[in-house]
């Protein structure tokens, strides 16, 4: 199969530039120093190293590539004839650690070197356009870095010479174009002078039309062309301007041979304009780019790229998901398919983790050969394309290379599409990394309703999915404005008299309106029913199960007085721990970090720990106290229930959140990730409680429907239940509500129950200080 001729020859390559490593070993060794030829060894053996981090993704192989490099560049005189080159990879590799770090005297040594590749390089001759342009990129970099405008103005320069130097027949003079426009399409947006913007178009309208229609960057150079005349029609109004970005967009998104992100990007941007704006309008177009654009989502992170790689690319498509479902309702009128939508864009990396223990776990045990191929030909699409320039490679030889590249890429969408088929084909895997069947998604409410908030300025609805059917109802008061308004900086979480007002509008808007529907308002039901909820985009932020209407000083009505509150991040990954296996005996693993270097001291942990050990009887209980992460992840699994009351860090890239812990040896402090916390298997997990502030919360609001916070990634790792906050808590409502949470589990063992009469005493004590009781939020089965 030439899928199949894919994966071995991306094993091939692999093996092949490790064999090029050694030679290259061999050759430095065997050359003395001094020697004329050392440095252009030394360059090569660089050059076969960063080869290998590019497939591998190891540190250590660019690491060492740049120590070859700057010993190359060492052992070159001023005249040397490969001091230029040896220069201007290693400005290029460090780029590239750079990227890959943050670190920013890695791009100031970029700069540097690459300064002195351009300088050592005679004007005319042929590689010196390529090293003026990664001049200029690192400019660029370093512009959006620190925003400094003279780096900026520097990118110009060096990229306007770097078109200047190259031939119109060259290959990779559309690229400069297309980089020369981006520079100045960012300097129009940091000054407005609209000359920068024309220049940007003029130039981003050149590298287009340089470039064969079915040119894997064609998207790219599409999709910036389509963002420059998006600008211009801001600026000036003109109809024919916004025609004309719909249309750019919509060209970069039918580029199939264009990795999956860029043809993402284009789709989202043309449906955004499609939906939004109403001189334009077209709905129903609009649906069908938002439904394919789902539908490819799930495949657009591949398995090669680390967590916080992925997470970097899903937050360029942020509020995606939500745009898709208010679409779908609108023009297909189906809850149903608008739900499917939702199903398979939200949660996208924590999915993936589910896939991979299920469809395609399953796929690797069954068909192993089609998982293989499946996995190697997604990770060929979403790499990018080798970058060719001029050494020792005339004109007609790089756009023979170009030519093959093109056809390759083009086989290997083919390949792909071939590999879906072809699974889906297989007994059992028909809905492979589909939707689930509306069947599958009604037997999830079998223990009660699911309840999906969106809200975007076309319209706000809330998804009802029970045992019977999936229907919606329209939120008319709940005001996507007003909605952004309060979650823009946690502006409720200021003070409580802010956060009340807060509560009572989630109460009219939302909450009361569902549960009227659902036949549970504004009469308890006995039993109170349960109900998980699940907010897309910004709602995913909300405190759904806090929402409270107020009066003379009392809770009058709230959520968690008409129901059980419980919430999931997809219906998936409610099923998924709905499927764990639990063991009888409970056994328990209690962390607790008193004190912590650099935050405040916790003195009620100790407490609060002991207190838990004595209140219900567990076959095993251990307390450990400034443990390393190494030590918890390691023990971890033995456990069915895990403690946690420690400090934790949110980071605006969610895969760097992690709790507090301590280093054995040193004292200094430990983190437990997210990302470790995401790989664990967890055979007896039932329960984590984590009594640390905001364990529930995604700092970064572009990536809320990626759900990536700690209390999620302890639920996808295999816990069926999990108890977090939202936004920091005050130790002494910690303490009682751990104490109480436990005590009423002691007598019933239901999670969801436990928590909700745990909650409600806190409220009892102070109900006009939200702040106090509502962050404690209940995640999962």
């Amino acid at each position: 199969m030439a899928s199949n001729q894919g994966n071995n020859a991306s094993n091939v390559k692999l093996r092949l530039v490790e064999a090029a490593i050694r030679q290259g070993q061999r050759a430095m060794e065997t050359t003395p120093e001094g020697y004329p030829t050392r440095p252009g060894k030394l360059s090569n053996l660089a050059n076969h190293l960063s080869s290998r981090y590019k497939q591998t993704g190891d540190l250590h192989d660019l690491d060492t590539a740049i120590a070859r490099l700057e010993e190359a560049v060492q052992a070159a005189p001023e005249d040397h004839p490969d001091r230029a080159a040896c220069l201007n990879n290693l400005g290029g590799n460090l780029s590239s650690r750079y990227n890959r770090t943050g670190n920013l005297q890695d791009l100031e040594a970029a700069i540097a070197r690459s300064e002195a590749a351009v300088e050592a390089t005679p004007e005319d001759h042929p590689d010196r356009a390529g090293w003026l342009n990664n001049l200029g990129s690192h400019y660029s970099r370093r512009y959006e870095r620190t925003g400094n405008l003279q780096d900026l103005e520097a990118a110009i320069a060096r990229s306007e010479a770097a078109v200047e130097a190259t031939p119109e027949d060259h290959p990779a003079r559309a690229g400069r174009l297309n980089n020369l426009g981006s520079h100045y399409s960012s300097r129009y947006e940091r000054t407005g002078n609209l000359q920068d913007l024309e220049a940007a178009i003029s130039r981003s309208e050149a590298a287009v039309e340089a470039t064969p229609e079915d040119h894997p960057d064609r998207a790219a150079m599409l999709y910036n062309l389509g963002n420059c005349f998006s600008n211009r029609y801001e600026r000036t109004g003109n109809l024919q301007d916004v025609d004309t970005t719909v249309g750019l967009f919509f060209a970069a998104w039918s580029v199939i041979t264009a990795p999956i992100l860029i043809r993402l990007q284009g789709a989202y941007a043309a449906a955004q304009r499609l939906a939004l704006i109403p001189s334009i309008q077209d709905l129903s177009r609009a649906c069908s780019l938002l439904r394919d654009s789902i539908h490819l989502l799930p495949l657009l992170t591949s398995r090669s790229l680390q967590r916080e790689g992925q997470q970097h690319v899903l937050a360029q498509l942020t509020g995606l998901v939500s745009l898709a479902v208010s679409v779908s309702l609108v023009v297909e009128g189906s809850p149903l398919e608008a739900l499917r939508l939702q199903e398979l864009g939200r949660s996208v990396t924590n999915g993936q983790l589910l896939d991979y223990r299920s469809d395609i776990s399953d796929l690797m045990e069954h068909h192993p050969k089609l998982a293989e191929e499946f996995d190697s030909l997604r990770q060929q699409l979403d790499s990018p394309l080798p970058v060719l320039e001029s050494v020792d490679m005339s004109i007609h030889q790089l756009q023979c290379a170009q030519e093959s590249t093109i056809c390759r890429r083009n086989q290997t969408a083919k390949d792909f599409e071939n590999i879906l088929l072809q699974i889906r084909e297989k007994p059992g895997f028909q809905n492979f990394l589909l939707a689930q069947s509306e069947a599958h998604l009604l037997s999830a409410a079998h223990r009660g309703p699911i309840v999906i908030l969106n809200a975007t300025s076309l319209r706000s609805d809330a998804i009802l999915v029970t045992r019977t059917n999936v229907t919606s109802i329209s939120l008319p008061s709940l005001s996507h404005p007003l909605l952004v308004k309060y979650c823009t900086g946690n502006t409720y979480l200021t003070d409580n008299i802010l956060l009340r007002e807060f509560l009572e509008w989630l109460w009219k808007g939302a909450v009361q309106p569902v549960l009227r529907e659902l036949g549970f308002y504004p009469k308890t039901v006995d039993p109170l029913p349960r109900i998980w909820w699940i907010g897309v985009g910004l709602m995913a932020m909300v405190p759904i199960h806090a929402a409270t209407k107020f009066k003379h000083g009392k809770v009058k009505m709230t959520t968690l007085q008409y129901c059980l509150v419980s919430y999931t991040s997809t219906i998936k990954a409610l099923q998924y721990s709905r499927t764990r296996p639990c063991q009888q005996n409970a056994s328990m693993l209690i962390v607790t970090m008193p004190t912590t270097p650099g935050e405040s001291p916790l003195s009620g942990v100790s407490k609060e720990a002991e207190g838990i050990k004595h209140i219900r009887d567990f076959s095993t209980v251990e307390i450990v106290e400034w443990p390393s992460a190494a030590h918890v992840l390691k023990v971890l699994p033995a456990y069915t229930i895990a403690h946690f009351a420690c400090h934790r860090v949110s980071s605006n890239n969610p895969a760097d959140s992690h709790l507090l812990l301590r280093k054995e040896l040193s004292g200094e402090v430990d983190k437990l990730h997210v990302k470790d916390i995401a790989a664990l298997k967890l055979p007896a997990a039932k329960l984590a409680y984590l009594s640390a502030g905001s364990t529930a919360r995604t700092a970064s609001s572009r990536l809320v429907d990626e759900v990536t916070h700690i209390v999620s990634t302890f639920h996808v790792a295999g816990f069926k239940h999990v108890i977090g906050t939202l936004w920091e808590s005050q130790d002494e409502a910690c303490q009682k509500m751990a104490l109480d949470f436990y005590t009423e589990l002691g007598t019933g063992d239901d999670v969801a129950a436990s928590y909700r009469t745990a909650i409600m005493k806190l409220m009892k004590q102070k109900p006009l200080q939200p702040l106090y009781w509502a962050p404690f939020i209940h995640f999962g089965a």
